[in-house]
């Protein structure tokens, strides 16, 4: 009994050592398919669900965050947009819509995303108009213009150029906002004319005109 016993005893150490190398194995191959799929995971993780819709899509943040809606969910809305408290006009460019208050004509130059804001202060002799743009086309020569009619699905909705009636020979009829983007496609630009904007509904639209004199993008005057 006691030579078997002892047979027994080798053959047992052999087979708990194959088990053990066996789920060795088995325990390396799960944590190289772990470590292969946390990439995607932390991916999955890092968009942020509020930059599918909502003004937050405009953001930054939102845009390296990968896939996902660019131009903010609200810039066509139900009913006609309106100046912000302090008469402060802003929107994110996209592709013509009613009631947008941005449109964009030349994506390469004003890509969907990108923003102006608009601020019109008047007294009872001028006008002033300021312009802050971002994520436009870098390093770029624009001119906005003021038009009659407000922004449509082709630039030359906006009617022809605003002119201002019984002027003086050496102040001028209409109003130009001339800037060139900076590295990262933003820029500021602001303009006074002494005249204010009649109330019959004219000047409803700063277009934006590119370098080659063609219209970029437009921006309608609630």
């Amino acid at each position: 009994m006691e030579r078997k016993t002892a047979r027994k005893t080798p053959l047992l150490l052999i087979a708990f050592a194959a088990l053990a190398l066996f789920f060795t194995a088995c325990s390396g191959g799960g944590s190289e398919e772990g470590m292969s799929s946390s990439p995607a995971a932390s991916t999955q993780e890092s968009v942020d669900p509020a930059c599918e819709s909502g003004p937050e899509a405009t953001s930054a943040s939102c845009q390296a965050a990968g896939p996902g809606t660019t131009v903010a969910a609200s810039r066509c809305s139900s009913s006609s947009p309106s100046a912000l408290e302090g008469g402060v006009i802003e929107g994110a460019f996209g592709p013509w819509c009613e009631n947008a208050i941005a449109s964009a004509y030349d994506t390469e130059l004003i890509p969907a995303g990108a923003e102006a804001e608009l601020t019109i202060k008047e007294t009872d002799l001028e006008t002033t108009v300021e312009m802050q743009v971002q994520d436009f086309a870098a390093d770029t020569t624009f001119s906005g213009m003021l038009h009659d009619q407000a922004c449509g699905a082709d630039a030359s909705d906006a009617g022809p150029e605003y002119v201002q009636e019984d002027v003086s020979e050496n102040v001028p009829a209409g109003l130009a906002l001339d800037f060139t983007t900076d590295s990262n496609g933003s820029a500021d630009a602001s303009v006074t004319v002494p005249w204010t904007l009649p109330d019959n509904g004219s000047g409803k639209s700063i277009v934006i005109m590119s370098p080659e004199n063609e219209a970029a993008g437009c921006v309608t005057i609630p």
